[in-house]
């Protein structure tokens, strides 16, 4: 009969902020290394932070970097203790590794050159020669042209942003998105689809819904899978690999990508192609948290 185990020896696996693989406690409870090391920067750094939303992102360890305001607080609501860190153990900033002082170096070397004249090693005469040149070494291979790499990502974002203006958007599975040749490197493709949409053109600015933020994040999403299997080093992985590298980089490269292709309407305002924007100002139609509250206990109240 073999024992099971108990619910807090399988919790202290788990790193009770962002539910990763724990390294051990830190600073008073279960945590992994990235969960730790964030927590002991925020701390010795005093680093204040601000939270774009309502406070109550999901922390986890797929999406534990998108909100550091309510990453932080999570690691005090699970019992981090801003207290157990130590000054003088725990330095922020990178800490050279001791290097041996020059004179001990030169004393080592001097050490090792005597003891190799004391004994010589014994070398065949044929071992000095140098080995036989062939003659086919100096028939040098015509050398191909090599494109200046920056050229060659130039032409790479125009063709995505062709393609991000165009009227082109599957359905598909990530496995089909993944496994399917490059689309970017279709010269017949992007002649046929690389034309932009007059769907995509700012005649008036209005201010974006939930419809405009799925829109455009899928079309940044099928952008961000074409242009990674436009890089060899990228199709060389397996299917697992690809798909937790698009995975991870799902919520970084499309605000990145939304950004940089923003037009200049203003500090804090986002534009999108079609005209719909946002900036800091709350959305009509996002309710607050206190009528989520208060929409909660209304619904308790109606339970028998």
């Amino acid at each position: 009969m073999t024992p099971q185990s108990s619910p807090s020896s399988s919790r202290d696996h788990v790193c009770l902020v962002c539910q990763d693989f724990a390294s051990g406690y830190h600073y008073g409870v279960p945590s992994c290394v990235g969960c730790k090391t964030f927590f002991r920067r925020t701390i010795m750094k005093k680093q204040k932070y601000i939270c774009q939303f309502e406070g109550n992102c999901p922390v986890d360890k797929t999406i534990r970097c998108a909100c550091r305001y309510c990453r932080f607080e999570k690691c005090l609501s699970v019992g981090m203790d801003r207290n157990a860190l130590q000054q003088n153990r725990d330095p922020i900033g990178y800490t050279k590794r001791t290097r041996r002082p020059k004179k001990e170096l030169k004393t080592t070397s001097d050490c090792s050159s005597d003891e190799g004249a004391s004994t010589p090693p014994s070398v065949s005469p044929l071992q000095l020669s140098p080995p036989p040149i062939s003659p086919l070494l100096f028939q040098a291979a015509p050398l191909k042209p090599r494109r200046c790499i920056l050229q060659t990502l130039a032409e790479r974002e125009k063709c995505a942003n062709d393609l991000r203006l165009s009227e082109y958007l599957p359905i598909r599975s990530l496995h089909e998105a993944l496994c399917s040749k490059a689309l970017l490197n279709d010269t017949a493709f992007l002649e046929k689809w690389g034309q932009p949409s007059e769907r995509h053109q700012i005649f008036d600015l209005r201010f974006v819904n939930h419809d405009d933020y799925h829109y455009w994040h899928e079309r940044d999403w099928f952008l961000l899978t074409e242009y990674a299997k436009t890089f060899d080093v990228f199709e060389a992985l397996d299917y697992q690999d690809k798909a937790e590298l698009v995975r991870h980089a799902a919520i970084t490269v499309p605000v990145l990508v939304q950004v940089w292709n923003s037009p200049d309407y203003g500090p804090d305002t986002i534009v999108f192609p079609d005209g719909a924007y946002f900036d800091r100002t709350p959305e009509p139609t996002r309710r607050t948290q206190q009528e989520k509250v208060s929409n909660v206990g209304s619904r308790a109240q109606a339970v028998p």
